[in-house]
């Protein structure tokens, strides 16, 4: 007999606010540990990437119509630096790494708790674990039954979404 813990819609519950929890932690100390200036740099940076990309675009777009050589190596030039300003964001963003094996190191440890395996091995019954489908989600033709792994990253993914847009983690659409 599987325990009450581990039948819907209790575990679908559980698995929702640790994905909640694990997502607002996340995003919370990412924020912290990367400075709002350098968050804004970086969108700045980002806005400046777009559009020199999209000038770019048409500059060889209009000299490969006309065989204009100027205007060929001008975007040729053009290219050489959205590659710098590239290198530029990706090192700004990359600070947010170092946060990274504290999380993931967090991350194991609740999903030890919750399925009582790790990495595939099998270190104890966990109560959440059941022969039932956590969670059903209306799907075409009919309902589609979601194991613990899919509705956690379901959950996760939005909430990760959600929390890095509040906290202002996403370069997002302006």
């Amino acid at each position: 007999m599987s325990s009450v813990l581990a039948q819907p819609p209790f575990v679908t519950l559980v698995v929702l606010f640790i994905s909640l929890v694990m997502s607002f932690s996340s995003s919370f100390v990412n924020s912290r540990f990367m400075p709002k200036e350098h968050r804004q740099k970086v969108k700045e940076l980002q806005r400046k990437i777009r559009t020199l990309t999209k000038e770019k675009k048409e500059n060889m777009k209009q000299a490969k119509s006309t065989g204009d050589k100027k205007l060929l190596k001008k975007a040729q030039k053009q290219e050489k630096q959205v590659l710098q300003l590239q290198s530029q964001s990706l090192s700004l963003s990359s600070k947010q790494f170092r946060v990274l094996p504290l999380t993931m190191g967090i991350f194991f440890i609740v999903w030890l708790l919750l399925t009582g395996s790790i990495l595939g091995f099998k270190l104890f019954d966990s109560p959440f674990m059941g022969p039932y489908p956590v969670a059903y989600l209306p799907w075409f033709g009919g309902v589609m039954q979601l194991s613990l792994f899919y509705w956690y990253l379901i959950c996760s993914f939005l909430f990760g979404t959600l929390f890095s847009r509040i906290f202002g983690l996403t370069g997002g659409t302006d």
